[in-house]
């Protein structure tokens, strides 16, 4: 006979296991996370990949809720360095060489932005849908790069394994083990290995050793990095890797860390010194949104499609007029982040918006990820807003409580 205790527990537990349930602008934040999912798929239905509908299904769902609802006076101010970013690309749409590719990257990088503004309106939004359905894509993602990298063809899910440092992260946001947090950690580590990619390993291992769920005193964080590095010496060994990452048969982990010409960096050392000579006669304002891959592909021979740089991306699209206030908003975020970490009543929630900041500075270094759209910047728009919003909630004075009358304190 099951008892009313025992009953709500497991309808607790139900509950806890489907995240679709609630509002529709809960059901918009959950969608930003499952549709990571879809950027695994090497499909390319009407000549465009998976990665490209599942930005363009967000915009579609994030778009109405946004502008059918009230905009945060502190949303707008935070977002304010943003806003002028979108403003100034939308005008150098008038001098750019591609008129359709500026477009199209200038509807990606509102996205992000509507995610943002949306997540501030989630006063009552509970983490642990993120974190459940972060679990079943990280799952998803498992199961699509070992059915599909045989037949993944001239399909590249590298991309889409960035993803996995953001389901790491928000996943394991409510973990109270660290052996679970290592097991999640494990997961993203091998599908980004699987997949070659180099940068989002190094960044999960970076990811799992500051992690805020890592339950771990120093002593056992120092401990899992020498592990990590045992592990990446072992993995540097196999001639899987040494194909994909060096040159020269001689050539070792030392080489990666002082640069050496001998390290397979797959163009980007040819590419950047070209294209930052290229960019720099228009150093203020910029060649234009989009201009940065038609160059690449220009400067690299049909080798590269992107200049797997975004700082120089950056430069060379809306130019210095644009990327400081880009980049601004971004470290402005980071230090609002890391310091609410500090003092903040949900640190760890905090904590992961400034990890997952300092991950996308990272990233930008060898990666496209200002442009991976679904499989990043929204994800983390989301929680950056859930972090400000409820960082603002958290310092609103109280009102005092009301004083007793004074007919009802002489009578006390």
């Amino acid at each position: 006979m099951v008892t009313e205790g025992g009953l709500s527990s497991v309808l607790s537990v139900r509950a806890r296991v489907n995240p679709w349930q609630g509002t529709p602008l809960e059901k918009g934040l959950v969608l930003t996370f499952a549709a990571i999912a879809l950027t695994f798929i090497p499909l390319t239905p009407l000549g465009f990949f998976m990665s490209g509908w599942a930005w363009l299904l967000e915009l579609a769902i994030l778009a109405p809720l946004v502008l059918t609802g009230p905009i945060h006076r502190r949303a707008a101010r935070y977002l304010a360095p943003y806003v002028l970013f979108l403003v100034y690309a939308c005008a150098t749409l008038a001098w750019t060489g591609s008129l359709q590719k500026g477009l199209a990257t200038l509807a990606q990088f509102v996205v992000p932005a509507l995610a943002y503004l949306l997540a501030w309106r989630a006063r009552g939004f509970e983490i642990w849908k993120l974190s459940t359905t972060s679990l079943y894509v990280l799952a998803a993602a498992v199961v699509l790069v070992i059915a599909f990298i045989p037949a993944a063809g001239a399909f590249s899910q590298r991309p889409a394994t960035i993803s996995c440092v953001v389901l790491f992260a928000i996943a394991t946001i409510n973990s109270k083990s660290w052996r679970f947090t290592i097991l999640i950690a494990a997961i993203g580590l091998a599908v980004a290995l699987s997949t070659g990619s180099r940068m989002s390993s190094v960044v999960m291992i970076v990811s799992l050793l500051t992690s805020p769920s890592l339950n771990l005193r120093w002593d056992g964080r120092i401990a899992i990095a020498i592990l990590c590095a045992a592990l990446l010496f072992q993995i540097s060994q196999t001639e899987a890797f040494r194909e994909r990452v060096f040159f020269n048969e001689d050539a070792s982990l030392i080489d990666v860390v002082t640069l050496s010409n001998d390290v397979n960096t797959s163009g980007r050392r040819e590419l950047w010194p070209l294209l930052e000579q290229e960019c720099s006669r228009s150093s203020l304002t910029g060649l234009g949104l989009g201009s940065a891959s038609t160059l690449s592909v220009l400067l690299s021979d049909n080798a590269l499609s992107h200049p797997h740089n975004d700082y120089l991306r950056q430069y060379c699209e809306v130019g210095l007029a644009g990327s400081v206030p880009f980049w601004f908003f971004f470290l402005w975020a980071c230090l609002r982040s890391w310091r609410a970490a500090r003092i903040g009543s949900e640190r760890r929630l905090h904590g992961v918006a400034g990890q997952l900041m300092i991950v996308l500075f990272l990233l930008a270094i060898t990666d496209n990820v200002v442009i991976y759209t679904a499989q990043f910047m929204v994800p983390v728009a989301v929680i950056l807003g859930l972090s400000d919003s409820r960082l603002m909630r958290a310092r609103r004075p109280r009102p005092d409580p009301q004083p007793r009358s004074r007919q009802a304190a002489l009578t006390r």
